[in-house]
């Protein structure tokens, strides 16, 4: 299998050495095997590559591809071949021995044999340089984390380049002293270059050691360099050949060339300096602009967090005060059936209020974080819409708005009912408290071709013509000085929005100005209606059905009010109630008493929620136990650990006293998160 790797700085030059390689070696080869001599020695100087170093060629270009897609350990084994073809033929040179296999690919050619010591037998030079290359390609496909390997790879390869840079300058200036080993052997032309192009490649295929990795860095550093090595290579080549053709012309002598050339090289060396230095203060300025912009960005997130938590903070007091106010009015020594009524009232309204923050709050974040998932079904909108309505009836009531709903037809949509009403659910919210009382607000359903439009307009405020469509964005409010008498965090409209597209839809806004109302538009995909309704919810259906009876009942909490209350709540119904304030004071409960339903905090001290529960389960006494989950953790995460552990139901705080009523009376129905 190849190791899947990130594209690497320098991969198109890789495969543009390594395809020239490959070409080249492969048409040196045929050469020989054709009987064209011209194609192993471009010069026609009679200077030929011989047959075992274009195997080598070929068999490196071959590396080089596997390397480049990911083959390291194939490509190493490679490199060990082309190793072993170097160092046998420096094995001949140093003992003197023939192994005889350097005329096996001959193919009985006469030509090609200018300057070798042995027919088909590459010279020192370029034997060298091939053991140098396999050994850097063997030493490449080790893994990163090995030091060694990985800073003699390019090590070697430099190696390899400067014995190659050395013969090419040899050829371009007709120093033959370059490209041979005096009296001895010669390298021919075109092995030069393969030797050059496979150098640069094993420098390319190790890119987190230098000089790749100082190339392809991001900082002033790599930029320079990037920019100036071509200049530093190319131009003194240039100049040197200008030198030599213009004395070789008899332009000038020695002397003014030399002093010609000095001036060139002092006038283009102090160009370079200067785009160094403007490649440098370039980037630097870059950097400082980011750093500004990073700092700005960080200042505007510190303050919106600070604003945020401010406002979360005037949030649930708002709240607070009259629960507190209720518990204080409750507390009287003898208050009538209407004040305990009317506190009770508030009591339950502001715990709602509460409850529908924090869950706002928990769907922003799984949104954000892609962890909601949509339980999608055909449901009738009229239905959803009516369930929403109904929802907000108190909020309604308390404004004295005149609300209106018209449905003109049937329509059914694919969508999770909960998710939908949720939605309905923060607009018909926000219409009742962004208008003043004694306010219309109208909800109409109708179909536009295959999309289902649902217009909910009031005559409350408006929004201003800049903010109808930043209003969807996160803690964006109309509304946002002190004086806030219709509270809010700035999250409801971004979560309708995200929500709504999440069901394929779209939602906007429009409002003719401040004090002239709002109109908010959803659109949803519609489908043909369906006389098939959503199934009713199986817990309240059956505690309908079903007459209440009396159970022992085990109440496992640390907040020793909320399990007191949620005792005296229990026991009003003729329920037997123990209660417990740790994991292992349950379990010792949950033995003795043998309860048949318990419910059970996850966040208990000495043992937790979770273990605890497994506990029970581990005893033949628990396993047909019902066991709730009644927590503040409400993340998909935590009903999914729930159910690991063997809870039956997941119940969030606060806890509807129906639904906890359904459960305990009906013992079927099994793992239900509410």
């Amino acid at each position: 299998m190849p190791e899947v790797t990130a594209q690497r700085p320098g991969s198109l030059a890789l495969l543009l050495v390594a395809l020239y390689a490959l070409v080249g070696g492969a048409s040196s080869f045929i050469g020989w095997y054709a009987d064209v001599p011209r194609l192993a020695d471009w010069l026609g100087s009679g200077i030929s590559i011989q047959p075992n170093a274009a195997i080598a060629v070929i068999a490196a270009a071959i590396a080089l591809f596997l390397f480049r897609f990911g083959f390291r350990r194939v490509a190493g084994a490679i490199g060990v071949f082309v190793a072993l073809i170097g160092a046998t033929v420096l094995i001949e040179y140093a003992t003197g021995i023939d192994f005889g296999i350097d005329t096996l690919l001959l193919f009985d050619r006469s030509w090609g044999q200018g300057g070798v010591i042995a027919p088909g037998r590459m010279g020192p030079p370029g034997a060298i340089s091939w053991t140098m290359l396999g050994l850097a390609m063997l030493f490449a496909s080790f893994p990163s984390t090995r030091r060694w390997p990985g800073a003699a790879a390019p090590a070697l390869a430099l190696c390899a380049m400067s014995i190659a840079s050395l013969t090419l300058l040899g050829y371009l200036y007709g120093v033959t002293a370059l490209y041979t080993v005096p009296l001895v052997s010669i390298i021919a032309l075109q092995t030069s270059t393969f030797i050059l192009a496979i150098s640069i490649g094993v420098t390319i295929i190790v890119p987190d050691r230098a000089p790749m990795r100082i190339v392809s860095d991001a900082s002033p550093t790599g930029a320079v360099v990037r920019r100036m090595l071509p200049a530093v290579i190319v131009v003194p080549i240039v100049l040197g050949l200008l030198r030599l053709w213009g004395e070789q012309g008899g332009l000038y002598d020695l002397p003014q060339g030399t002093a010609a050339r000095t001036m060139a090289e002092i006038a283009l060396l102090s160009a370079l300096l200067w785009w160094a230095a403007a490649t440098i203060s370039k980037q630097a300025k870059a950097r400082r602009q980011a750093e500004i912009q990073l700092v700005e960005s960080l200042r505007e997130a510190d303050r919106l967090k600070n604003e945020f938590i401010a406002t979360l903070a005037h949030e649930l007091r708002n709240p607070l005060a009259p629960l507190r106010t209720a518990v204080e009015l409750m507390k009287l020594k003898t208050p009538d059936q209407r004040v305990i009524a009317r506190a009770s009232t508030v009591i339950e309204r502001q715990v709602l209020v509460m409850a529908r923050l924090l869950d706002d709050l928990l769907d922003i974040g799984r949104i954000t974080s892609d962890k909601l998932e949509l339980r999608k079904e055909r449901v009738d909108l009229t239905q959803v819409l009516r369930d929403a309505i109904e929802m907000c009836r108190p909020l309604v009531q308390q404004y004295e708005h005149d609300l209106a709903f018209v449905a003109r037809e049937p329509i059914a949509v694919e969508a999770d009912p909960a998710r939908l009403g949720q939605v309905f659910g923060n607009l018909l919210n926000n219409a009742c408290k962004y208008t003043e009382r004694n306010g219309r607000i109208s909800v109409t359903l109708a179909r536009e071709g295959d999309t289902a439009v649902v217009t909910i307009a009031d005559t409350g405020i408006g929004i201003p013509t800049d903010m109808q469509t930043s209003i969807f964005d996160m803690f964006s409010q109309v509304d946002r000085g002190l004086n806030r008498p219709r509270g809010g965090l700035g999250i409801g409209l971004h979560l309708v929005k995200r929500l709504v597209e999440m069901h394929g839809g779209s939602v906007d806004a429009f409002s003719d100005g401040p004090g002239r109302g709002s109109q908010f538009t959803v659109r949803l995909p519609a489908v043909a209606a369906s006389t098939s309704t959503t199934a009713p919810d199986p817990i309240a259906s059956s505690a309908a059905m079903q007459p209440v009876r009396t159970r022992r009942i085990l109440i496992v909490d640390d907040n020793v009010d909320h399990a007191d209350s949620l005792g005296m709540l229990l026991s009003i119904d003729g329920h037997e109630v123990h209660s417990a304030h740790d994991g292992v004071e349950g379990l010792t409960a949950a033995e003795r008493l043998r309860p048949e339903v318990v419910l059970l905090d996850l966040g208990l001290p000495i043992v937790d929620g979770f273990e605890t529960c497994r506990r029970i389960r581990d005893h033949a006494w628990g396993k047909s136990m019902l066991l709730v989950a009644i927590t503040g953790w409400g993340q998909d995460i935590d009903r999914q650990k729930s159910t690991e552990a063997g809870f039956d139901h997941h119940l969030v705080k606060p806890i509807d006293a129906r639904t906890l009523a359904a459960i305990v009376n009906d013992t079927s129905a099994a793992n239900t998160s509410v």
